[in-house]
């Protein structure tokens, strides 16, 4: 990595809304525009929201006042603001009103829209109908839902009145939503009465009944598309229809202060109940907004689809971000390569789509295939997150999926950052898998232990020295625990736990650093074995662990998919002699073990963190973000034949 693959053209350099924002304000281009956004933070955050279109009902005094510091910066205060004005009525006063907000599709076929103009009816009518369940500001309503347009108007509806949307990731069991909803006080649960994935029914009003009965708080459990979800006044909780809430009369936006949150986002803990992030109503649409517009440089004429769950955060960014630039999402309930690959390639071209997003795993994914002639040729942009690429993914991703004219806009954060800390430019050349450096407006830095800056070409933590609008404002209920987790290690610092370089003018991240290893006294990323392990043929996915050993610290277990039949010993013994060669005799790893798949997350995520601990034997903690649970007893399988570490 490190040599640039693309190049701007004259369309990105002066046209893009980054280049329009510089210009206007006589900046020669984006890594002046980044430096400055850095050391006049008020300036840029007060220009910023600004051109992004945020709408106040009262004028903040000020971007931010930072005399508490990073943990407690408070940002435009005395502002009162609603983020539906600013994302769809706004879009209706500009004569969008019958433009796309919003178009889905499901894996039976089923197709909609919604303009403008009718999602702000639509979200104000199921606002009337939360009223009516006795929703009030700061009341909490979970939605547990596929993607679609209950989702999308449910996010907007909680907002409208002040209410703090909960949205759960539609494959939890029953378990993992009753402990979110528990945790969050839910007065309210929206469910699907079911969804489909490659195929398969799933019951999610069973799921949603059984969970909603462990918590207390839920009063009402309101169900799409069931014919038999009427009111039922004996029900605990009591019961109505999707159908009712949508038929309230509207009701009206209420004005709230910059700092009134909407959003409540629950991330998994390793160990322990899972961390829920809170997101405002003022901090949330800037952060957001700013990285929509100028790193993924999403325009009104613009589609963009982002393969995501209304559980995660990129949902509620992509939303969000969009509607505020006048653009169109596409939501899809199903996955991407049912009934087969070519799905993909007909929902971007069916539904016009020109910025896609995904993650490096949906890459490695389809890199066996070749999308059809002329598949995807109306795209624009690529984004990506989720975890670091590998070059040859990358590769794939940028020639195979983009044609080779669109940029990859990378970014990478978090649920608790609301946005990102890193991100690609449209005007900027890139290297396969780098991001430009910080986003705008975001103050970071690579140290090492000692709180020390890293030399150019060392790794090191990813930290920030200043607040940033979509900074979490705290951890639902656990003020402890937001110190501890974030600025604990740090003072001062947001510890934001990613292993991060920087290489002539382009930063890289490598993995989580609780994924780093340590062997033979040196620091070690699981990205570089696992890309020199994809070098061989015979591999088409590769995990990295460190796993204790007496002597070394700890020793390296490489675990990898086979690329095509079982993996021979004799390929096993080429891998660990590809990793040697490329890292050095020490790091060649102990094991190479094969597993049918890689245990994952619905955001493509690889837990490393799981892996681990089936080697070593410890309690694998909270494993409501796995996707596929069967991939279990075969890791533990592969473990056991080892004969353990």
């Amino acid at each position: 990595m490190g040599e640039y693959a693309w190049y701007p053209g004259r369309e990105l350099t002066e046209h893009s809304n980054v280049a329009r924002f510089c210009r206007a304000h006589g900046l020669d281009g984006y890594r002046e525009l980044q430096r400055r956004s850095v050391t006049d933070p008020e300036w840029y955050w007060t220009h910023a929201v600004e051109d992004i279109g945020i709408v106040w009902h009262e004028p903040p005094l000020c971007a931010r006042d930072a005399r508490a510091g990073i943990a407690a910066t408070r940002w435009f205060p005395g502002g009162r603001t609603n983020l539906v004005d600013s994302c769809l009525e706004r879009q209706v006063r500009r004569g969008r009103g019958d433009a796309p907000a919003l178009v889905w599709e499901r894996e039976d076929g089923t197709r909609g829209r919604l303009g403008y103009r009718e999602a702000a009816r639509l979200s104000a009518r199921v606002a009337g109908g939360l009223r009516g369940l006795g929703v009030g500001e700061g009341d909490r309503v979970a939605g547990y839902l596929p993607p679609g347009p209950e989702a999308f108007a449910l996010l907007f509806a909680c907002a409208r009145i002040g209410a703090v949307f909960v949205p759960m990731f539609s494959g939890f069991g029953a378990e993992a939503l009753a402990v979110r909803l528990a945790d969050a006080g839910a007065r309210v649960l929206v469910t699907a009465a079911q969804t489909s994935r490659r195929g398969k029914g799933y019951d999610m009003l069973a799921v949603a009944r059984a969970a909603a009965e462990k918590a207390s708080e839920v009063a009402q459990l309101v169900v799409v598309d069931d014919e038999s979800a009427e009111p039922d006044p004996v029900a605990r909780p009591g019961r109505s229809s999707w159908r009712a809430l949508a038929g309230a009369p509207p009701a009206d936006t209420v004005p709230l202060p910059a700092n009134a949150p909407f959003l409540l986002l629950y991330t998994s803990g390793t160990t322990g109940r899972p961390k829920g992030a809170v997101h405002t109503h003022g901090g949330f649409p800037a952060q957001v907004g700013s990285e929509v517009r100028y790193n993924l440089d999403v325009r009104p004429e613009d589609v963009a689809f982002w393969v995501t769950d209304p559980g995660w955060i990129m949902f509620a960014l992509v939303v969000i971000g969009c509607t505020l630039a006048g653009a169109g999402v596409l939501a899809y309930e199903g996955a991407v390569d049912h009934p087969d690959t070519d799905r993909l390639w007909r929902l971007l071209d069916e539904h016009r789509v020109t910025v896609f997003g995904s993650s490096p795993s949906l890459a490695r994914a389809l890199m066996t295939t070749t999308p059809p002639p002329g598949a995807g040729a109306g795209l624009r942009i690529l984004g990506s997150t989720g975890e670091p690429w590998t070059e040859d993914a990358w590769r794939w991703y940028f020639g195979e999926a983009g044609g080779g004219r669109c940029p990859v806009i990378n970014i990478s954060g978090g649920t608790e950052v609301g946005g990102s800390l890193l991100a690609s430019a449209p005007t900027l050349p890139q290297s396969p898998g780098a991001f430009a450096g910080p986003c705008l407006g975001i103050d970071a830095a690579i140290e090492d232990a000692d709180g020390v800056e890293v030399a150019e070409g060392e790794m090191g933590e990813l930290v920030v020295r200043q607040s940033w609008p979509g900074m979490t404002r705290g951890l639902w209920r656990s003020p402890e625990r937001f110190a501890h987790t974030y600025f604990g290690r740090r003072p001062g610092r947001w510890s934001h736990g990613d292993l991060a370089s920087r290489t002539g003018g382009e930063w890289f991240v490598h993995g989580r650093l609780d994924d780093v290893m340590k062997v033979a006294g040196k620091r070690l990323g699981p990205a570089e074995v696992e890309d020199a392990a994809l070098a061989d043929p015979a591999v088409a996915e590769a995990a990295a662990v460190g796993v204790p050993h007496p002597v070394k610290g700890e020793a390296l277990w490489c675990f990898v998919v086979p690329a095509r039949g079982p993996l021979a010993p004799a390929d096993a013994e080429r891998v660990r002699a590809r990793v040697a060669d490329a890292l050095g005799p020490a790091f060649r790893p102990s094991r190479v073990l094969a597993l049918p798949e890689l245990p994952r997350t619905r955001t493509g995520k690889v837990m490393r963190r799981l892996i681990r601990d089936c080697v070593t034997g410890d309690p694998p903690g909270d494993l409501s973000a796995l996707a596929n649970p069967d991939c279990l007893e075969a890791l533990r399988t592969a473990v056991r034949r080892t004969g353990g570490g």
